[in-house]
């Protein structure tokens, strides 16, 4: 019961996750994950100088919509029982189209790929972790009115505290995520994009042997962003999200397990509203835990 619980708890990780949860993996163990994102929506979280409140869930102008889909390929090894190093290969196709533009703006490829490293600082009572990762700009950014780029062309450094508990013999477990993201400037367009605070909140419980019932809470929260003019700094506007994703964990053996899940937005300031849908399968390789 134990291992199912763990399975789940790795499982189940944001986009912007390699992995979830201060766990770490058994030495020589390998884990993998391919998922699969879709978004389409035609409202926005209204930010700073347009109609409306900041954070107004409002309709694109000129009947915009934007659509994306994603794939996310994330490997992690252990390399000892408390040092965990991970990968993630993102891959996007995007587009944002309104009546005004004759053609919609598409952007398609491989994106920034992001690298982790994860220690574990405790296993009992609790378990503590300390994550740090960098996200280098390898994919192709891409300067354009109405599109969100498959690159965002800088990097980011991110630190993360841990704090996870399994609660067993309830088959039940609880996981909160706290980082601050480190984000350089934007030397193409000479903006700085601002720092982040992110909280990521999730528990697990196992309904039977093989099926699992998840939920998540994601917030970020982003200094605003700041434009260049020579001598000039102009602040512009600052991100905000908070999603709620609701995700069933079916396992197959105790290797594989395949996940689907939907993404809420709650609310949010210049980010796209609506539901993601989301589906993931993952695998171990190497030795059990012992």
């Amino acid at each position: 019961m134990v291992k199912y619980l763990l399975i789940g708890l790795i499982l189940l990780g944001a986009a912007a996750d390699v992995d979830a949860g201060a766990w770490t993996l058994p030495r020589g163990q390998f884990w993998s994950k391919l998922t699969y994102f879709q978004q389409q929506t035609e409202e926005w979280y209204v930010g700073k100088g347009r109609f409306g409140a900041p954070g107004t869930r409002a309709r694109y102008d000129f009947d915009g919509q934007y659509e994306s889909r994603a794939v996310f390929f994330e490997g992690l090894y252990g390399v000892t029982d408390r040092l965990d190093l991970g990968l993630q290969v993102p891959y996007f196709d995007q587009s944002f189209a309104n009546a005004a533009f004759t053609e919609p703006r598409t952007d398609t490829g491989l994106s920034d790929i992001r690298a982790l490293a994860k220690f574990r600082l405790l296993a009992k009572p609790l378990v503590l972790a300390f994550k740090t990762g960098v996200k280098v700009p390898t994919g192709e950014f891409k300067n354009e009115d109405g599109l969100i780029p498959v690159g965002e062309g800088q990097w980011d450094f991110d630190f993360v505290g841990q704090v996870g508990r399994s609660f067993w013999p309830l088959p039940l477990y609880g996981n909160i995520d706290l980082g601050y993201r480190v984000r350089t400037r934007n030397e193409q367009i000479d903006r700085d994009p601002g720092d982040e605070w992110f909280l990521n909140a999730e528990m697990g419980y196992q309904l039977v042997r093989q099926l699992m019932l998840l939920g998540k809470c994601e917030v970020l929260r982003s200094d605003p962003a700041i434009d260049f003019f020579g001598d000039f700094e102009i602040e512009t506007g600052i991100k905000r999200i908070t999603y709620l994703t609701p995700a069933l964990l079916y396992a197959i053996g105790q290797r594989t397990t395949i996940e689907a899940a939907v993404r809420f937005s709650l609310n949010g300031r210049n980010f796209p509203a609506g539901r993601q849908f989301v589906l993931g399968v993952a695998t171990t390789l190497g030795k059990d835990e012992g």
